[in-house]
Parts: C-alpha cells; sequence; structure tokens
C-alpha cells in the first residue's frame, strides 16, 4: 500500500511542481542568480507590494467572516428541521459557485450597480460596485455555498442523544446552543472560514474587474507583472509571497480537519425535526431567513436574466446580437473573436474533456485509497488549494508552451486545480461502497473487471454522475487558465463576457449570460434525474 500512496503523491506532485518552480524562479536563468535576487528583494521592498498583500489579507477576511456569518442560521435549518423546499435550497445555493466569476461580477453590476436593480428600486445613487464593498459582496455570493455545506455537515455530526442530554439538565434554546452546539461546531466554522478566506484570497476575476489599480490583489499583481510589465522576476517574487501566505493557511486547514475527525462524536445519525412540529417563531424565522438568502443570491442572477430581455424596455436585441453578430454599430463577433457556436462548442467541449480527465483520475486514487486514513497524502492533494490558478497557469504556460498545444494545457491546469474539490466528493462516494458488495462477488469467482463493471460502477453511478458534473460546472466556469494560457486563442463563456464587458456592451454580455445559467441549469437537471433514478432502482 505504501508504494500506491507514494506513486499518487509523486504523479501528482510531477503535475503540480514544476510549473509553481517555474513561476517562482522566471526570470533566474536570463539574468543570473545574483541580478535575479537584487531584483527579487527590489519587488518585495515595494510598498504597492505590501499594500496589495494587506488588501488580499483584509479583504479575504472580511468575506470569510461574512460568509460563515450568513451561512450559520441556513446551516442549522439544514441540518435540523425538514421545512418546505429543504432539498430545493440545498441544491440552489449551489448554483452560484459554479458560476464563473464574470457571471457573479455581471450580477453584481445588474443589480447593485449605479443604474442597477437596487438603485432603481431605492431611488438612490449608490456607487458600491467598483470598489472594495463590491469585491467582498462578489465573494459572500461565490462563496456563501460552501461555508454553508461545511457547517451544515458539521451540525449533522452532533448526535441526537447529547441533545436530549442538555434538555434533561434543563437547557434551552439559545444556551444548549452556546453550550453543546457551540463547541462542537468550532472545528466545522474554523475550517469554512479557512477555506472561504483561501478562496477569497487567491481570487483573479472578480478583483480584476472591481479592484482597479487602487484596490489589486496579490492574484491581480502577479498577472500584471507578467503580461502589462513583462517583469517574470517581479512576478515570481509575487508569487512567493502569496504562496506563503496561502500555503500557511492550508496547513490549518489540515490541522482543523484532522481536530474535526478526532473531535467528533460517534453514535446515531442526528434526527431531523418535523415542519409541522416547530413553533410559529421557528417558523417565521427560517421562512425570513431563505427570504434573505434568495434576496442575496437569486435576485442579483433573476436581474442579469430580466435586463438582458430589458436593455431599452422589453426585446430580444441582445440575444439576437449572438446569432447575427452585430447591435447597432457594434460588430459583436469582432469583439468576441468569435461566433456564439463557436463559443458554445469550445466552451461546452473543454468542459467534458476536463471532467472527465478529473473524475478518472479522482476515481482510481479514491479506489486506491479506499477506507484508508493517509494525512500526508490528503496534504498534498489538498496542496492546489494553496497555488493560486494565476501562479499555476503562468507556470504551465512557461514549461510547456510551444511543446504541447495550448488547449491540451488548460485541460491539464483545470483538471489539477479541480482535482481536491471533486477527489472529496469521489472519494466520499467510493468509501461508501459496502465491502460486502466486493467481498460476495469475489467469493463468487468474479475477476476485478466484473466486479468493477456489475458491481462498483452501478452501486456508485449517483455519486460519480454528481462528482463529473461539478468537475464540468467548474471547468465551464473557469476564467484564469483560459485567459492566462489561451491568451485569445480559446474562446469560452467567462472570456466572451470578459471582452463584452471590456468593451461596455453590457446587455449583449447579460445575454450570453443567460445562455450560460440555462447551461448549468441543464447540468443540474441531470444530476437530479440521476439521483432520482438511482434512489427507485438501487437494491
Amino acid at each position: 500500500m505504501g508504494r500506491r500512496h507514494a506513486l499518487i503523491a509523486a504523479a501528482f506532485l510531477a503535475l503540480l511542481v514544476p510549473p509553481v518552480l517555474a513561476v517562482l524562479g522566471a526570470g533566474a536563468l536570463e539574468e543570473g542568480l545574483l541580478r535575479w535576487t537584487e531584483q527579487f528583494l527590489r519587488v518585495l521592498s515595494r510598498d504597492a507590494t505590501w499594500r496589495s498583500a494587506r488588501f488580499s489579507l483584509v479583504q479575504a477576511a472580511f468575506s470569510a467572516v461574512l460568509s460563515v456569518g450568513v451561512a450559520l442560521p441556513g446551516a442549522y435549518y439544514l441540518a435540523n428541521v425538514k421545512f418546505p423546499g429543504r432539498r430545493i435550497a440545498e441544491s440552489l445555493t449551489l448554483l452560484p459557485f459554479v458560476m464563473p466569476s464574470l457571471i457573479v461580477i455581471l450580477a453584481v453590476i445588474a443589480f447593485y450597480g449605479r443604474t442597477g436593480v437596487l438603485n432603481r428600486m431605492l431611488g438612490t445613487d449608490l456607487q458600491i460596485v467598483y470598489s472594495a464593498t463590491g469585491i467582498i459582496i462578489a465573494h459572500v455570493i461565490f462563496n456563501y455555498a460552501v461555508a454553508l455545506r461545511i457547517i451544515a455537515a458539521g451540525w449533522r455530526r452532533i448526535d441526537t442523544r447529547l441533545r436530549e442530554v442538555s434538555m434533561s439538565l434543563g437547557e434551552r434554546g439559545f444556551s444548549r446552543l452556546v453550550h453543546l452546539h457551540g463547541p462542537l461546531l468550532v472545528p466545522s466554522i474554523l475550517s469554512a472560514l479557512a477555506i472561504v478566506f483561501l478562496y477569497c484570497f487567491v481570487s483573479f476575476g472578480v478583483v480584476l474587474v472591481f479592484g482597479g489599480v487602487r484596490f489589486a490583489t496579490l492574484e491581480v499583481r502577479i498577472y500584471q507583472e507578467m503580461f502589462t510589465n513583462l517583469n517574470l522576476t517581479g512576478a515570481g517574487a509575487l508569487a512567493l509571497l502569496q504562496l506563503g501566505i496561502a500555503a500557511a493557511v492550508v496547513i490549518l486547514i489540515q490541522l482543523v480537519s484532522e481536530t474535526h475527525r478526532r473531535a467528533s462524536v460517534a453514535g446515531r445519525r442526528a434526527d431531523m425535526r418535523e415542519w409541522r412540529d416547530q413553533p410559529p417563531r421557528t417558523r417565521v424565522l427560517c421562512g425570513a431567513y431563505w427570504s434573505f438568502v434568495a434576496l442575496l443570491l437569486f435576485a442579483p442572477l433573476i436581474s442579469i436574466v430580466t435586463r438582458a430581455f430589458r436593455p431599452e424596455g422589453w426585446s430580444l436585441r441582445a440575444f439576437e446580437a449572438l446569432r447575427t453578430g452585430r447591435i447597432g454599430e457594434r460588430e459583436v463577433y469582432e469583439i468576441i473573436r468569435a461566433t456564439f457556436g463557436e463559443v458554445l462548442l469550445t466552451s461546452v467541449g473543454v468542459a467534458l474533456v476536463s471532467a472527465a480527465l478529473t473524475v478518472t483520475a479522482a476515481f482510481f486514487a479514491a479506489r486506491a485509497l479506499r477506507g484508508q486514513s493517509v494525512p500526508w497524502l490528503d496534504t498534498i492533494i489538498r496542496m492546489p488549494l494553496a497555488v493560486s490558478s494565476v501562479t499555476f497557469s503562468l507556470g504551465m504556460r512557461l514549461l510547456w508552451l510551444g511543446y504541447v498545444p495550448a488547449l491540451v494545457l488548460i485541460l491539464l491546469t483545470q483538471a489539477v486545480m479541480a482535482f481536491p474539490l471533486v477527489f472529496g466528493s469521489v472519494r466520499h462516494t467510493v468509501d461508501s461502497l459496502p465491502q460486502r458488495y466486493l467481498e460476495s462477488a469475489r467469493s463468487l469467482g468474479a475477476g476485478a473487471f466484473f466486479r468493477f463493471r456489475t458491481v462498483e460502477l452501478p452501486v456508485l453511478r449517483r455519486g460519480l454522475v454528481n462528482a463529473y458534473t461539478f468537475a464540468f460546472a467548474l471547468s465551464l466556469a473557469d476564467f484564469t487558465a483560459i485567459l492566462t494560457i489561451g491568451r485569445g486563442q480559446v474562446v469560452t463563456f467567462p472570456i466572451a463576457m470578459y471582452r463584452l464587458i471590456g468593451f461596455q456592451s453590457f446587455d449583449v454580455a447579460l445575454a450570453l449570460g443567460v445562455w450560460y445559467i440555462a447551461l448549468v441549469a441543464l447540468a443540474f437537471i441531470i444530476i437530479d434525474s440521476t439521483a432520482t433514478r438511482y434512489t427507485r432502482t438501487r437494491p
């Protein structure tokens, strides 16, 4: 088993480490080690570098705290109360997370912008989008689902018998929340804070559009040093600084995860309380909370749809422009540098292949680790969370572009960066397969391939399709790898929307966003229908 673990670790590190080292050491070979070191230290001594570092930390911290704070009540309701629409709420809250950052940006502009829905409703002239506030709002919308699921999972692990003992000792309501649930939830809350912080710390698209020069993070500075200033050494210095901070957070996540595992309470699964048994106050608060979440998450997304159909009164002009390539005096296809059909086919094709690579690698790695706890290997697999997508994409471009086609590099980059998220889902699915199924098949003389085809795949189908659809959505949403490696040669939905926003063609960008939302909604329908079929046919 140790050899198998070492092989998985070696293969993963061989894909991840060289591109990172290529960025960190960029410019050293051309300029010599001494001159490279001088420039490296000069970049780290700039005030602008540390302003970007401070802003990266502060906005990520605020975004993480707000995301977790908003998610806490929802996690309680999901884990403890069978309220109407619970399953739908749990599924739909994931929608913003698998949207590209450009969709979230369009949603924030359409709803919170100067001419957005909110200002029209209030009759105000609030300017909150192109600022730190706009960045934090977008990050909360984007990462709310992550915090919600982590904390809800922690709440579900609390044994119902502990609540019953607490009630028998006279604890009620808030007192029980503080003395029982609070200590048991701390590991989940800390884990959610750390993960959301990390996502916001290495956020690229949101900060690139909303931040400008004044609110640039380290992630954006790395991109600017490489492609605007053509300063390889500067990009490497900033990437090293960012990597050091992010690595510390990943180590924290690992420690918290281990603490969470040791602190989890063994026992029967927590009982869900029926909606009809809830007091009126709980029902009102639950309804009010999910109404607020709908306003926070879905009102901006809905505003994309309404404004796409109402640029200047109800019309299909923006959608017609995607078909004809022209709206007024603007040549849409020249802005996008591709037709709508090409954007659609490229986006779907890249996502299908990338998802297949990611899930296949995750599945075979999960099978090799089935039923085992290997903390050091888990840490290695989580390493992409500590590496910014800009840094890794730049490294892939520096190392391999010219030897490997850009499209292949994009597929590999997406697979490596999505692997930790997809692997967690696939591993949970693989570990859920009862070992007695395989032992029974083996005792009847079934070979390895026959067991795989007739036992494993049918039982694991639901989880694997869910993981594939999740990986598909992550690839479809990717902006950084395609922008950094493709450099205009590969045009997907996010790239097309970015160009339309840059040319102030918001109406056509919104129409493209509606098509994207429809495509992702179709993927979620596939998940739901697959889950239903699986539930009905499962022995």
